[in-house]
């Protein structure tokens, strides 16, 4: 079986956004996992409050990445009890790319739940697109405090829930692969 590509997409769009951390977080470890993968960007794919036709260039790049995909990391914030609308445009502008690909969610909040209503809709949402979330997301609560200046993370728990996390998504994802290139 070929290796995997599991790229990681920062769902928000906000300035100043916290979510970014917690990405970079997930791309620094992913950098020594047994699967290629890249930070994608929700900036670079959605002009604000709208999605682009499918005949754009943008559109056509996220077509493309998702068809090679074989997996999907998406980290987002919760903002008022949702995912941003940026993210809902973007997963919005294709649907069969998603079909039998894994997917982790990482939620990112100011507060204590760590995102959890904004990965419960998004989870939903996977499962509509025939997508496979693994049980079990990431969660980032109170993001302001859980980084240094540097970009590191206080808490060490997170290497090992992060590992777990991967595990999972490599294990699910090389199934679907498997199943895939099978149907072909």
């Amino acid at each position: 079986m070929t290796s995997l590509y599991l790229p990681i997409l920062l769902g928000t769009a906000r300035e100043g956004r916290q979510s970014e951390k917690a990405a970079r977080y997930i791309l620094e470890k992913a950098k020594h996992q047994a699967f290629e993968t890249e930070l994608l960007d929700v900036r670079d794919f959605v002009s604000v409050g709208r999605t682009e036709a499918m005949e754009h260039p943008r559109a056509q790049q996220w077509s493309h990445i998702m068809t090679r995909a074989d997996g999907l990391i998406i980290v987002t914030p919760e903002y008022n009890h949702g995912y941003p609308g940026e993210l809902k445009l973007m997963i919005d502008q294709i649907y069969k790319e998603y079909t039998n690909k894994a997917l982790a969610v990482c939620g990112v909040s100011s507060g204590w739940t760590g995102g959890v209503r904004a990965v419960k809709l998004l989870v939903s949402v996977a499962h509509t697109l025939k997508m496979y979330p693994i049980r079990n997301a990431l969660y980032f609560p109170n993001v302001e405090m859980l980084f240094n200046e540097d970009g590191s993370i206080k808490d060490p728990s997170y290497e090992k829930m992060t590992q777990t996390m991967f595990d999972d998504l490599v294990w699910l994802a090389s199934a679907l692969k498997y199943k895939r290139e099978e149907s072909h």
